[in-house]
């Protein structure tokens, strides 16, 4: 009896640490806070979700014009955000999705620094949990002087790649913030 009680502050904190996991987190996947009146796209080819406001616009290509090269990598262009209140400014575009089959997270990598060998070092690779989705956030130096952020997540076979505009890594945030696995 003597051993219960020694022990029993142990117990009990370790319970009130997982009932609490479990009520942060709801025993499943973390949801997401879309502000009221975004849209909600969702891609079924790759699995996810993003959500948008509507002074913002979402272009899916048509399935035609999505092959694609970026950084020396053959892949599929299929999805860009633009922000439709700078119109007037020279960039309005935010974020371009790309998705390149059979190819991983270090191939990637390899490929964006190999394309300006010059001018590009990887300054930052952090993991990165959005909703529900295990991402890979890599950020790198540029010709330009800006630092350009990639975000990276596997989706079967296929690794989906959401390059940000230089400068937009801010502008872009809410909208990153509501990306999820469709519920």
């Amino acid at each position: 009896m003597k051993k219960i009680f020694t022990f029993l502050p142990l117990i009990l904190i370790a319970l009130t640490l997982t009932a609490f996991g479990c009520q942060k987190f709801g025993g499943g996947s973390p949801k997401v806070n879309v502000p009221s009146g975004w849209t909600t796209y969702t891609d079924t080819t790759y699995n996810f979700s993003v959500s948008y406001p509507d002074n913002m616009e979402l272009n899916q290509r048509p399935g035609e014009s999505q092959d694609s090269t970026y950084i020396g990598l053959n892949g599929k262009f299929f999805l860009s955000i633009r922000d439709l209140g700078r119109e007037t400014e020279k960039v309005a575009t935010m974020a371009l999705f790309y998705a390149f089959k059979n190819v991983t997270v270090e191939q990637f990598t390899n490929a964006l620094l190999a394309s300006d060998p010059d001018n590009i070092t990887i300054r930052e690779t952090t993991d990165v949990v959005q909703g529900d989705i295990s991402m890979k956030k890599i950020v790198s130096s540029t010709a330009m002087g800006v630092d350009k952020t990639h975000y990276l997540f596997q989706n079967g076979e296929n690794l989906i790649v959401i390059s940000l505009i230089l400068g937009e890594d801010e502008a872009f945030k809410p909208i990153f913030e509501t990306i999820t696995l469709p519920q």
